[in-house]
Formats: structure tokens, sequence, C-alpha cells
């Protein structure tokens, strides 16, 4: 009997979905707009990150490509990182609610709350309000 784990991987279309959804989730928590040019240029770096985790696998790698939980948390995090501001709690939430969205699809704002800051959903709320 083994008692090695599988290693939970997500879909191209999986990590998008999230990505989409926690930047979403942001933006509509701190009254910032989803299309700023900070979430945009964060965003787009993400996926040429994702492109270059694509291309380091070969271009003969069969089937969908797909990608760990670290790879999609080191990518988010090295794109928040070369902003051209220092990461602020906007920035932060929305990784965390990518991360948290791609564990549980359904997760709403205060399920992000609690699990990645132990704080209630309008403590949250009030540091992204204030953040912007």
């Amino acid at each position: 009997m083994s008692t090695t784990t599988a290693t939970v991987t997500f879909t191209r279309d999986q990590v998008e979905e999230a990505l989409t959804a926690g930047f979403e989730m942001a933006a509509e928590e701190s009254r910032a707009t989803f299309d700023n040019s900070d979430f945009r240029r964060t965003r787009a770096l993400f996926r040429s990150i994702l492109d270059q985790v694509d291309m380091a696998s070969g271009p003969n790698t069969p089937g969908e490509r797909t990608y760990t939980r670290e790879q999609v948390q080191a990518a988010l995090n090295t794109a928040t990182d070369a902003g051209p501001k220092t990461a602020d709690d906007i920035d932060n939430f929305a990784v965390n609610a990518t991360l948290t969205l791609l564990d549980n699809p359904d997760a709403a704002f205060g399920d992000v709350a609690e699990e990645c800051y132990g704080e209630d959903a309008d403590q949250v709320a009030g540091w992204l309000v204030d953040a912007r």
C-alpha cells in the first residue's frame, strides 16, 4: 500500500477562473475597478509567467497543461511583487482570494477573510477600502 499523496493540479481554465474571481472579489470589496492598471499589469505578468512554466515543461508535453498550487502561488507572488508600486492589502487579498478559490471555487469573501487573515469580513473589507 502506497502512502504517497497525489499532487493536486489545476488546468489553465481553472486557474483563469480563480484569477478572475479573486481579482473581482478584491476590486468589489475595495471599491476599486477590476480593470485598473495595477490589476491589469499583475494579471498580464502572471499569465506570462505561466507561459514560461509551459515552455519549461517542453513543447511536446502531451495533454492539457496543468499547474500545481505552488506554481500558481509563486507566479502570483512574482507578478504582484514586480509591479511599479509596493503590493498593498488589495493586491495581497487578490492573491489570497485566487488561491482560496482554486481550492474552493465556491468560497465567498468572508471565507477568504477568515481562512487567510483570521478576521471577519467587515474588518478585512475596511482594510481594502483604506488601501485604495
